[in-house]
């Protein structure tokens, strides 16, 4: 039986890597992390039998050939994503590397998401004090992930404008923050393509890559309540520079119901059309497909 994201075994780094992997950065630069990503990365392609079979499979989907090739591409990817991202959060990386393929709507706006590419180093764009964006953002994540997040934060010594929130645990207080910050021009980050690990039943099913699978209703409907513009998004990597693109949600509805039908058919497929442009991007790494 196939196994969710979330009962897949986490191999992150410990406080003692992060500090380590900082000090080399700050010590050679950028290049030694790079290498000794590579290294790592490839120790987990070839250990994490779960996830790299998931990988194989997405890749069939797609009637890939060599798909081990391809699998292992997804891989150091993701290395690679996860090195920008430390590059990002430390404050090294450079604002003009990004650009921006849709409006920009960074202040007020629900973003709803994806796997697809790196968002989490769009904090480059909201931390430039020559852009005109919302200074702290809002990110929702899985409890352990969340944990893993802030604890990422605290190792680093890192003083940033963002609050991270358990997905799992969204009271009628937390609503009613959110719907205030927002007002006053913060922004909200939530994935719309992982079922929480203590809501496997609040989800609805779709055709994705012509397969079922079940995405969150939960966050959708999180997004609906908050009665703003609702935006999904994507940050992608193309050579050396990051394309940001964003897509507002429009529904010519009244009733809630049919509003969020229409909002499930045109996030899954945002979430398709970017998948099938940059599938070694697509950092699911478990196997969501239930047929």
């Amino acid at each position: 039986m196939p196994k969710n994201w979330f009962q897949l075994s986490e191999q992150g780094a410990g406080k003692r890597r992060l500090i380590l992997t900082k000090y080399i950065y700050e010590l050679f630069g950028e290049i030694p992390v790079r290498i000794i990503a590579f290294f790592v990365t490839t120790a987990v392609f070839l250990t994490a039998k779960e996830r790299r079979k998931a990988s194989e499979k997405f890749f069939k989907i797609l009637n890939k050939k060599f798909v081990l090739f391809h699998s292992f591409i997804q891989f150091l990817n993701y290395g690679n994503a996860l090195v920008d991202k430390f590059i990002s959060f430390i404050g090294r990386l450079d604002p003009k590397r990004f650009e921006l393929m849709g409006p920009d709507v960074y202040h007020g706006a629900f973003f709803i998401t994806t796997h697809v590419g790196n968002v989490e180093i769009l904090r480059t764009l909201f931390q430039d004090e020559n852009l005109n964006h919302p200074k702290r953002v809002n990110v929702f994540l899985q409890s352990s992930a969340c944990e893993k997040f802030n604890h990422f934060l605290n190792s680093l010594e890192l003083k940033l404008d963002i609050d991270a929130f358990p997905v799992e645990k969204v009271s009628a207080e937390t609503s009613i923050m959110v719907a205030d910050r927002l007002k006053e021009g913060e922004i909200v980050f939530m994935a719309g393509d992982r079922v929480s690990s203590e809501n496997t039943n609040k989800v609805y099913e779709a055709e994705f890559l012509n397969h079922k699978v079940e995405f969150p209703v939960g966050t959708l409907r999180f997004a609906l309540m908050m009665k703003v513009p609702v935006y999904f998004i994507v940050c992608a990597k193309e050579g050396k520079k990051f394309k940001v693109y964003t897509e507002q949600f429009v529904s010519d509805k009244e009733k809630k119901n049919e509003v969020l039908r229409d909002l499930q058919n045109a996030y899954v497929k945002f979430l398709e059309k970017f998948t099938l442009k940059y599938p070694h991007q697509f950092y699911n790494f478990y196997d969501l497909f239930k047929d």
